[in-house]
């Protein structure tokens, strides 16, 4: 028989991991149907042990750092890594480009799974690798699809650094940009993070039609420039869609719900 307070321990991991924004105590404890002193005591434990965070100012909870840990190598080790895999490398080599599938681990983007192009001049990124929320065509992306009290807590969560003479850093201007994504559906990033670098990227949706990550081609803007990337929307949007329909199947390629908000 399962130890209780492990059971409990679990609903309250799960249920910070699902809600996407930084919760409070209150709130938990109404979500998971425990006592707030239950809830304060486990809570206490996980954040100890690096699986939630406990932000000092405002006292609510979001993931911590081992559970991202723990999330990315368990995506990383199961079978359906070949799939994605697969998937990618099949677009990739249509493209001719490097394509790439990440999620928002807080103000980055991870990438789960990356198929470099066979082109000597590429970016030498890997899977695990983190790159910003704000001038990425995912990290804009995910931004403009997450819930709007996560992406209003992300946006002011710090200072948007300017990384190119392109990257947008007044939040004000990256909000309208924001908008504009959710009407055209898909994000890009016009050498806003790497000169000389842009990219383009489709949302990834589980089977609610809810954005759980995103699927990006990115290259060098002289071989590969925006014009040209956005004539092959159509086979990224194929391509996310594979990816999004084996979301909650045996075996399934992503469990998003579960990681996509490290």
């Amino acid at each position: 028989m399962a130890d209780p307070s492990v059971v409990k321990a679990v609903r309250i991991l799960a249920h910070v991991a699902r809600d996407g924004a930084s919760v409070s105590l209150a709130d938990l404890s109404a979500a998971v149907k425990l006592p707030k002193p239950t809830v304060h005591r486990l809570a206490v434990l996980l954040e100890q042990q690096g699986f939630l965070h406990k932000d000092p100012l405002t006292r609510r909870y979001s993931i911590g750092w081992i559970f991202h840990d723990l999330c990315f190598h368990a995506i990383q080790s199961a079978p359906a890594h070949q799939d994605r895999q697969v998937l990618l490398q099949r677009l990739s080599e249509k493209l001719g480009e490097t394509v790439n599938f990440g999620v928002l681990s807080g103000r980055e983007v991870v990438y789960l799974e990356r198929v470099e192009s066979s082109w000597p001049l590429r970016m030498d990124f890997k899977p695990g690798s983190r790159v910003p929320m704000h001038c990425t065509a995912i990290g804009k992306l995910l931004l403009a699809f997450a819930p709007r009290r996560r992406r209003e807590e992300l946006l002011r969560s710090g200072p948007l650094k300017a990384h190119t003479g392109n990257t947008i850093t007044k939040p004000s201007l990256l909000r309208r940009e924001l908008l504009e994504i959710r009407r055209r559906g898909h994000s890009e990033d016009n050498e806003e993070f790497l000169v000389g670098v842009c990219c383009l990227a489709v949302p990834v949706k589980d089977r609610r039609g809810k954005t759980v990550a995103g699927l990006a081609v990115s290259a060098p803007s002289a071989r590969f420039p925006l014009e040209k990337a956005r004539a092959y929307l159509p086979d990224l949007q194929a391509c996310a869609a594979e990816l999004g329909a084996q979301t909650g199947r045996p075996g399934r390629i992503l469990r998003v719900d579960e990681v996509r908000r490290w």
